[in-house]
């Protein structure tokens, strides 16, 4: 008997072809093949890549595990163990073996053999050591393709991110949200087949879609993002059955109807081989749906792409709610800003009329001439509206004219004049009381209509608002342009009309205040004027001299004495109470007047004349030589000595004058010493002197070196003839002599 071999070389042929399998399925059918050569019935191999996943099981050849078998291979726990079973009829044996398995990778091989085959022990060796080879080669590929599952995962995992990187993006892109939804088609694409995809936007209550993107090879029907859709007329669809239930739905057109037992319509669009649609849910609220399908029986979508897809669903979702977000956002912001703006708008226009307002007030009371009253009023005007062209119309008191006090005008230069009250536009605004706004062609044709009469160049556009004071129309403001492209509006007839009432309300007090300021000019004229003489009297003086003498003292106080003075004349009408007992008071009055009238001959431009109380007069004369004050008296003297005074009704009267004089200041060194009042004092003590030295003459006070200054004016209470006696004062008169 020949002596059994312990091992057995392995078919060298079989071993290269395992060594060049390059993967599972390839190495399975040389395996099968193999097996079948050394008396193997029927051989499959199994092989798991991927636990846990319904299509990770695969085999070669392919085909379902009988039950009676798959028992077996349930037995197997580990790598080389096998489970055999006899046939019924003892001629074969059915087994498995679990060739490799680390973690969750496994390859298994199921197989039937006949008996006879194991009696051999050559064929037993060689079952062995075939099994043994198919263990560790299993072991290696399954090891080998995991790793590259792992890499397409990786890849996968990779372009999965890039792709939720990209969603993010759209978020916060700033692009149209067709262009978001565009480019959210494209990432799709990239990770999955989607050349039919679409995202529907889903309503409760009440039910309704809407496709806010729609992309499909054959569907042929139009779908608008922005139409809101009952969801009525989609009874049929898949796409509401899967939003109705809430959950993912995958599987072929017609499969999935039948389950849901759902009819077919062309509202739908085209059936389709493959159709998977993910839910978008927020917050537990479904919001929505992403689908992509297949019209090619050759393409087919896998579980992890309906994982994939529901978990970009998601991501899809969150984009759109914050791109809708944000656009409500925007909108709300834009509705605000405009509100904002509007309200800006018109409280800048209110604080422009409330200026404006304050300017009319302000103008009203600042404005020294009507002319600058009515400039005033025109560039406030200027800054509400278009007022290059404008004028100001007043009716006459008595109605019959009307008067434009103010115009500009870029067609004529000059003001304006007045005409009789007739048909004009102006008048038609007064007469109706209410603004007329009109451009060219409509003023043609109201004055074709015989409404008005148009005066001057034809403007392309017209406003005039009546001036209303106290319910009387006093006249009207205008506006008007010859622009062809400017046109004034309802806004600026609304805003000259505002603006016209107080403007009325400042043109009136304006004018009342004209009406006052010449009255009180009037009436401080009269509380200054002697009104028998028409000489200023003690009142004007009292208020003018001081600002004259200010200024007198101002030039005296430079460098150097010019022996100036100014020099104060009091002329006094001597015996004038015989010309009242003579003739009368009227006569009196009469001669009074005519004295005045001479003396006011003798003044010059500078020079005052006073009437100071009764037949008393003063004078002041402007600064003069001190050596030429003589020569003034003698002159004053001569002039009423010299003239006639024709007094009326034949009666013709010589008259003589006393006059004393004074210079202003008193003392050279010391020109603050007495003021005017005291100088007046001096002339005044100089006419007594005159007066009780046979009058018809002139005679100044001077001091000397013995002139005490302090008690100077009490002293002269007394009588100047006995400052003059003690040589506290000396006396120059027409007398033509010098007291020292």
């Amino acid at each position: 008997m020949s002596q059994i071999p312990q091992t057995l070389r392995p078919d060298e042929s079989f071993v290269r072809a395992l060594l060049g399998s390059k993967d599972m399925r390839e190495l399975a059918r040389t395996a099968v093949q193999h097996l079948g050569s050394i008396g193997c019935q029927w051989a499959q191999i199994l092989w798991n890549t991927d636990h846990g996943h319904e299509r990770a099981t695969q085999s070669w050849p392919p085909g379902a595990v009988a039950d009676t078998i798959g028992n077996l291979l349930a037995q197997t726990r580990h790598p080389g163990e096998k489970v055999e079973q006899p046939s019924l009829d003892g001629g074969s044996i059915k087994g498995a073996c679990l060739l490799s398995r680390n973690g969750h990778l496994s390859a298994s091989l199921l197989y039937r053999r006949d008996n006879d085959a194991l009696i051999d022990p050559i064929r037993m060796l060689e079952w062995k050591e075939t099994l043994k080879l198919l263990s560790l080669r299993c072991e290696s590929l399954l090891q080998t393709e995991q790793l590259l599952l792992d890499v397409e995962r990786l890849a996968r995992a990779e372009r999965l991110q890039r792709a939720l990187f990209a969603i993010s993006d759209c978020a916060s892109s700033d692009r149209d949200t067709t262009d978001v939804l565009r480019e959210l088609h494209q990432i799709v694409g990239r990770l999955m087949y989607a050349k039919n995809f679409f995202i529907v936007r889903y309503t409760a209550q009440p039910e309704t879609i809407r496709f806010i993107y729609f992309a499909d090879s054959r569907d042929t029907n139009a779908r608008d993002p922005h139409e809101v859709i009952d969801a009525a007329k989609f009874s049929h669809s898949l796409t509401l059955a899967m939003l109705r239930q809430g959950v993912p739905m995958h599987g072929s057109g017609n499969r999935l109807r039948e389950q849901l037992k759902i009819v077919r319509d062309d509202l739908v669009g085209p059936r389709s081989e493959d159709w998977l649609g993910v839910p978008m849910i927020e917050n537990g609220i479904l919001r929505g749906a992403v689908v992509v399908q297949s019209y090619d029986p050759a393409i087919r979508y896998s579980y992890d792409d309906q994982t994939l897809l529901a978990y970009l669903a998601q991501n899809i979702l969150t984009t759109l709610a914050r791109r809708e977000a944000a656009e409500e956002m925007e909108r709300r912001v834009e509705e605000r800003t405009l509100a904002l703006r509007q309200e800006i708008s018109e409280r800048l226009q209110g604080e422009r009329l409330q200026t404006a307002l304050f300017r009319i007030a302000e103008v009203e009371n600042t404005s020294e001439t009507m002319d600058g009253f009515y400039r005033a009023i025109h560039g406030i005007v200027s800054e509400l509206l278009d007022a290059r062209n404008f004028y100001v119309g007043l009716v006459s008191e008595n109605g019959e004219e009307i008067d434009f006090p103010f115009s500009v005008d870029e067609k004529q230069q000059d003001r304006y004049p007045s005409r009789k009250y007739g048909h004009g536009v102006s008048e038609y605004v007064i007469r109706t009381g209410k603004p007329l706004r009109k451009q060219v062609a409509a003023l043609r044709a109201m004055e074709a209509a015989g409404a008005f009469e148009l005066f001057g160049a034809a403007a392309t556009s017209w406003l005039g608002v009546p001036l209303t004071l106290n319910g009387n129309v006093i006249g009207l403001i205008a506006v008007q342009t010859y622009d062809r492209d400017y046109q004034y509006n309802a806004r600026d007839e609304e805003l000259l009309s505002f603006v016209s009432f107080h403007i009325a309300n400042a043109l009136a007090r304006r004018r009342a205040n004209e009406s006052l300021h010449i009255a009180n000019l009037q009436l401080a004229h009269a509380s200054q004027t002697d009104p028998l003489t028409g000489l200023h009297n003690r009142r004007y003086l009292a208020t003018q001299l001081p600002i004259d003498l200010a200024f007198h003292d101002r030039e005296q106080s430079c460098p150097g004495d010019s022996g100036q003075a100014l020099v104060f004349a009091i002329v006094d009408i001597d015996h004038f109470k015989r010309i009242n007992d003579t003739y009368g008071h009227k006569f009196g009055d009469s001669a009074l007047q005519m004295f005045a009238h001479v003396l006011k001959n003798l003044a010059q431009i500078g020079d005052y004349v006073v009437r100071w109380g009764g037949e008393e007069f003063l004078l002041v004369f402007r600064p003069m030589d001190r050596q030429a004050v003589s020569g003034l008296g003698e002159r004053i003297r001569c002039k009423i000595a010299e003239h006639a005074f024709e007094l009326g009704d034949s009666v013709r009267v010589a008259l003589t004058c006393s006059i004393g004089l004074a210079e202003y200041p008193l003392f050279r060194d010391a020109p603050y010493e007495l003021g005017w009042e005291q100088t007046v004092e001096l002339a005044d003590a100089a006419l007594y002197w005159v007066k009780n030295n046979g009058r018809d003459g002139w005679a100044a006070l001077r001091p000397t070196e013995n002139t005490d200054r302090t008690s100077l004016l009490q002293s002269l209470q007394a009588g100047s003839q006995a400052l003059i006696d003690n040589r506290q004062l000396r006396i120059i008169s027409s007398r033509n002599e010098t007291l020292a």
